[in-house]
Formats: C-alpha cells, structure tokens, sequence
C-alpha cells in the first residue's frame, strides 16, 4: 500500500488496525459487513450508514445539491443491496458551520427524489449548527437506511461467475486524495469535474435480481478498492479476476499514471458494483443490468 492516500490525510491501514480491535473486542458486531441485522420477534431488520466524504467539499461550493443528494441515496442503498434486503426507511444527519436554509432544503428535497424513485420513504432527519466545531462553509452529510429482508446469505459455491457492474467514475471515494492532486495542479479542470458524476445507484436494479432469485451475493465497491471489498463476500483465494474485462475510464489511467497500483487500494476503477451468481444466471443478469454495461469479472475456483 502506498503513502499517497495517507499523506492526503487518510490512513488505511489504521482504519483496518481499527477494525480487527473491534472484531475482537466486539464479537457480535457486523464491521465486516456491508450491513448489519438484528432479529426483533421474528422480523430481520437491516441498517447501514454512510456519508460522501469530503466529496460534499466540492459539491457544496459548486451547488450541486442533486449530485450530493443522489451520492447519498448510492452511498447506503448500494450497501443495503448486497443482501435480499428491502430498503424501506431512510434518515438523514446534516452538520454545517452556519445554517444555509435554501442549500439544505435543496439537499433534503433532492434527497427525498431520490429515495422515492427507490420506494424507499425519507422518514426525517436531524440539522445541527456546529461553528466551534465546522469550519466556514463547511457541511457535512450522513445518511443512515433501514431495510428488512433476508438473514442468511446463499452458499458460494466453485465455478460461481462473478459480475462486475461498470461504475460511473469516482463515486464518493478518494476525494481527500483527489482534491489534494487537484490542488496541485496534478489534475485539470477537466479532470476534476469528471470526478464529481453523481454515483450510480444499483439498489433497483439489484432488488430485480434478488426478486427473481438470480443472485448469491453481492459488493459495493466503495472505498479501499475492489479487491478489498470483493472479500467481505469471498475469499480472494477463492477467486480468479479478469481485471482486464474492466471498462476503461480515462481517469484512472490519469490516476495511475499520478500515484501507480495505489489506485486499486482507494478507488473501485471502473467497477461500481459485484455481483455472485451460478453461472447458468449470467445471461439473465447481463440483460436486466445492461444499463450498467455489465462484464465477466471473475470466476469462483475453489
């Protein structure tokens, strides 16, 4: 793992310290998982949190309130599908130095949009004025989704394909490292404004999958890369990657070309989402996902 990320003021490798100490202090927490779950009289109850990290910086100063409201919906509901899960609640948490009503109505409006088009309902939320804390101008968003659906997931099994959804970009991952190399001046304009594409949402068109009992498992590819996300769900040693099957996107190619492998520890490179599958359903899936411009990622061999 490289220094680029960290000296960008984002350590990795203390935030995986962090979680093998929860893991074993914690024994029955989910910090692996991409969702967490509990059982209450009968009903599986699924809840995950996340926020666009420091994204929000430039979108905020460029008012791109629908692309910081759609990050968020990605943010979670591309979390809450990797299970047989039903997003049916959402709530929101936003900070901010001093209070900009119309920017945070605008957000919150947005955000509902959004969530509607999953038939998933904007349940609340919570606005908090924190000047000794925020800095001028700045805001801060988190979302957090609720769900029911299913406990256990199905068996991963040999010869199982794995299936890459292409992603649109960035996302909302590595944007301390990105601001930092645009700031000096490492990135155009160009570059830069490509990397603030609203992240895709997958939730529905999973939903679709699971509804027909396509699908085993399933990887958001979120921060830390592919290959760390993909083992939440399998093994590494279990898999065979085609990494050369990924859509290519000019950016990364800039981004190797900065900082070289690196790039696969912080970014998702092209794929936005993974999914497990026998390989009997990978037609089926490349049709019903074909908006995502899916491809053969890989292959379970053992």
């Amino acid at each position: 793992m490289g220094d680029m990320y960290k000296n960008a003021g984002v350590n990795l490798a203390e935030a995986e310290q962090l979680n093998r100490k929860l893991r074993a202090k914690i024994q029955d927490t989910n910090v692996s998982e991409f969702v967490g779950s509990v059982n209450y009289n009968g009903i599986q109850i699924f809840n995950c949190c996340d926020g666009i990290g420091t994204k929000i910086i430039p979108l905020y100063e460029r008012k791109l309130y629908k692309t910081i409201a759609v990050d968020l919906v990605a943010a979670n509901l591309n979390d809450m599908a990797t299970r047989d899960v039903t997003a049916v609640g959402f709530s929101d948490y936003i900070a901010v130095n001093k209070l900009d009503s119309e920017a945070v109505s605008e957000i919150i409006t947005e955000l509902k949009h959004a969530l509607t088009e999953c038939n998933c309902r904007l349940l609340g939320g919570e606005t908090a004025e924190m000047p000794d804390l925020l800095r001028i101008g700045c805001i801060d968003i988190s979302g957090f989704a609720i769900g029911i659906g299913k406990s256990a997931p199905q068996t991963i099994e040999k010869k199982d394909v794995i299936i890459g959804l292409k992603s649109s970009g960035i996302h909302a991952n590595g944007f301390s490292l990105i601001r930092k190399l645009y700031s000096e001046n490492k990135l155009t304009d160009e570059e830069f404004d490509s990397c603030l594409a609203p992240s895709y949402i997958y939730y529905n068109t999973i939903r679709k999958l699971w509804e027909q009992k396509l699908i085993k498992a399933g990887a958001n590819i979120t921060g830390g890369g592919l290959k760390e996300n993909l083992s939440r769900i399998v093994e590494l040693k279990r898999v065979e990657l085609y990494q050369t099957n990924i859509p290519q996107q000019p950016i990364y190619q800039r981004l190797h070309e900065l900082i070289g492998d690196e790039i696969y520890d912080v970014f998702n490179c092209g794929v936005g989402f993974c999914i497990i599958s026998a390989p009997e359903n990978k037609d089926k899936i490349f049709e019903i996902c074909k908006c995502f411009e899916p491809f053969e990622l890989g292959r379970v061999i053992i």
